[in-house]
C-alpha cells in the first residue's frame, strides 16, 4: 500500500479549520472526499497539524495510504477535479511506510500578512487583516528579534494549550513591507495553538505605538499571564513544511 506525501493550498475562508468535525465543513474532509472518489475507498489524511477556522495553506503537508498504485500526476488530476475550486493539490511524492506528515516534520514555516491602509482593499480582504493605523515595520522587527531562539511560548497560547511543552525554537523571523502590505514571516519548529496569531497581534500594537517595542521580550518572561492581542485569522498563511528524509 503507497504511502504519499501531499502538498495542498487552501483558502481557510469558509473552512472551520483543517481537522474533520462532525458539525462544520474542514479542509480535511474534502481532500479525504475527494480521494475516496478516486481510490474507491475511504482513506484517512494525517496532516503536519491544524489549522485554525479562516486559516490559509500554500503548503500544507499532509499523508495518506492508498490503495493501489497511482501515478502521482493522475492521482493530482484526479483528486483536484472533486476539490472544491478553493483547495488544490499542487505535489505528489512517494515516502517511507514509516513517514509521518506530523512527527517527520522538522520545521513550519507561517506567513502573516496585513493590509495597512485607512481603506480596506476588497481583493487583499480574505487573506489579509486589515489594520487601518499605520504600522512602523522598524519598531516591528526589533520588537521581533526578542523571539528567536528557544522559549516558552505559553503566554502566546491558549489557557491549556494541550500539548506536552510550550518550548519551542524559532529560527528565523522576518517583517517586510511593501507599499499597504506588511508581512510577518516566522520559522520554527513547531508551533502551539494561536502562537503565531498572538505574536502578530503584539507586533501590531507595537507597530502602532500602543505597545512600548519591549512588550514582546515582556511577554517571554516567566510571569507574564497572556497575550491577549488575537490577530485576525483571515491574515494567517501555513507557507512550508519541512523535512530532513521522506523515505
Amino acid at each position: 500500500m503507497p504511502r504519499v506525501l501531499l502538498t495542498i493550498e487552501y483558502l481557510g475562508t469558509r473552512y472551520a479549520g483543517w481537522q474533520r468535525q462532525d458539525n462544520a465543513l474542514a479542509v480535511q474532509e474534502v481532500v479525504e472526499d475527494a480521494l475516496a472518489f478516486v481510490c474507491k475507498e475511504p482513506v484517512v489524511v494525517h496532516s503536519s497539524g491544524r489549522t485554525d477556522a479562516g486559516v490559509h495553506a500554500l503548503g500544507q503537508r499532509a499523508h495518506a495510504d492508498i490503495p493501489y498504485d497511482i501515478p502521482d500526476h493522475g492521482l493530482i488530476l484526479g483528486i483536484n477535479s472533486r476539490l472544491p475550486r478553493d483547495v488544490r493539490i499542487r505535489a505528489v511524492e512517494r515516502v517511507a511506510p514509516d513517514f509521518h506528515a506530523r512527527f517527520s516534520a522538522k520545521r513550519k514555516t507561517y506567513l502573516y500578512q496585513i493590509w495597512n491602509d485607512p481603506i480596506a482593499n476588497p481583493f487583499f480582504d480574505p487573506t489579509h487583516a486589515h489594520v487601518p493605523r499605520p504600522l512602523d515595520a522598524e519598531r516591528m522587527r526589533e520588537a521581533a528579534s526578542a523571539l528567536v531562539g528557544r522559549h516558552d511560548f505559553k503566554s502566546f497560547s491558549v489557557p491549556e494549550p494541550e500539548v506536552n511543552s510550550t518550548v519551542r525554537t524559532i529560527s528565523a523571523v522576518e517583517i517586510t513591507e511593501k507599499r499597504h502590505r506588511v508581512q510577518f514571516r516566522v520559522t520554527a519548529d513547531g508551533f502551539i495553538r494561536y502562537q503565531v496569531r498572538r505574536m502578530a497581534g503584539i507586533l501590531i500594537e507595537v507597530g502602532t505605538g500602543a505597545q512600548p517595542v519591549t512588550a514582546v521580550a515582556d511577554a517571554l518572561e516567566p510571569n507574564f499571564a497572556e497575550s491577549r492581542w488575537t490577530a485576525d485569522a483571515r491574515g494567517l498563511v501555513l507557507e512550508s513544511v519541512e523535512y530532513t528524509e521522506r523515505g
